[in-house]
């Protein structure tokens, strides 16, 4: 957020925040990959 103008996302981004994200920059689909991880959420995003 120190450079304007920002999206203000944060350091945690939800599955439909990255969604809109994905779909505005031009990737058809998003999807969370189904491993397990405390830390970590993986994506994957189709051109």
């Amino acid at each position: 957020m120190a450079e304007q103008p920002s999206a203000a996302t944060g350091t945690m981004m939800r599955p439909d925040t990255l969604r809109r994200y994905a779909l505005d920059a031009g990737f058809r689909e998003m999807e969370v990959l189904p491993i397990e991880h405390d830390t970590f959420r993986l994506y994957r995003l189709v051109p």
